[in-house]
């Protein structure tokens, strides 16, 4: 009952409806929803989990004991979350991701799925795009040249597990996800969406499919961008002209040709998708 009662409080309730209205009611509930929860909380009629990403491995060992695979998302989901500092996300996004994986390598575990992020890239104030589309092997800056703490810190463990997986105990796999589930209208990332569909296609795919080494990086993203929304060719010429295209048509800027071609992803055109507002 607990669990179904928190399900109730977490519902994007008119998350996907594109409508005035939806948009502006659906922070207000959400709002409300939050309220209501920590309002349960501290009245001990629901009680938080024991599970602590930051917490002793030993419970976490326990609890992947006899899982096949373990989806890693917890994490500060953003690069300007309020009131976050390096430390924060130093401590959760990349110590709290260590601490994860070692318990599920112990635990016998056989597949790692990361959920790693576009913002390896800095994909919102890029220096170093190789070409259109991004590949996996693009470039990843430092913080030094002004790379976020997120974006840095997602590239930082995906090194840590390539070095962790070496053997044939664990699989591990990172998708580099943008705007998962939302529909992006902004050329501060390239209008790179990724349907809810396409979303649960990729980590599907990913639990199903086994990679020739221990780890892998894919690129997670709709394979192509609603004219609607902008004529890409057109975005390149005017705003991209000095880098390598190699995208044809309305193609998405980021790569998914890896994921498709190794994972089998299948991503499809005409998805659903959450509004950016009730998102963030």
């Amino acid at each position: 009952m607990q669990g179904k009662l928190v399900d109730v409080l977490r519902y994007r309730y008119l998350g996907k409806s594109p409508s005035r209205l939806s948009r502006y009611l659906a922070p207000k509930i959400r709002h409300a929803q939050s309220g209501i929860e920590r309002s349960l909380l501290k009245s001990h009629v629901i009680l938080p989990t024991s599970d602590d990403i930051l917490g002793n491995s030993s419970s976490l060992i326990e609890r992947f004991r006899g899982s096949f695979a373990v989806i890693h998302l917890a994490a500060l989901p953003h690069p300007n979350v309020p009131g976050m500092t390096a430390a924060d996300f130093q401590r959760i996004n990349y110590e709290g991701s260590v601490n994860v994986f070692e318990a599920a390598r112990i635990a016998g575990v056989e597949k790692f799925i990361f959920a790693s992020s576009a913002q390896v890239y800095n994909i919102n104030k890029p220096l170093h795009i190789e070409q259109f589309p991004i590949l996996e092997t693009n470039y990843l800056p430092n913080v030094y040249e002004g790379q976020s703490h997120y974006g840095f810190l997602k590239g930082e463990f995906e090194r840590y597990l390539a070095q962790r997986c070496t053997g044939h105990d664990i699989q591990a796999l990172a998708l580099r996800m943008e705007f998962p589930g939302v529909r992006s209208v902004y050329p501060w990332n390239f209008y790179i969406s990724t349907s809810i569909e396409n979303t649960i296609n990729g980590y599907t795919q990913a639990l199903e499919t086994d990679i020739s080494t221990g780890f892998d990086t894919f690129n997670l993203a709709d394979r192509s961008i609603d004219r609607k929304i902008i004529n890409i060719q057109d975005y390149l010429k005017a705003h991209w002209p000095n880098i390598p295209n190699h995208t044809t048509g309305n193609e998405c800027l980021l790569s998914t040709e890896k994921a498709r071609s190794i994972l089998g992803y299948n991503p499809k055109p005409d998805g659903t998708y959450f509004s950016f507002d009730v998102m963030w």
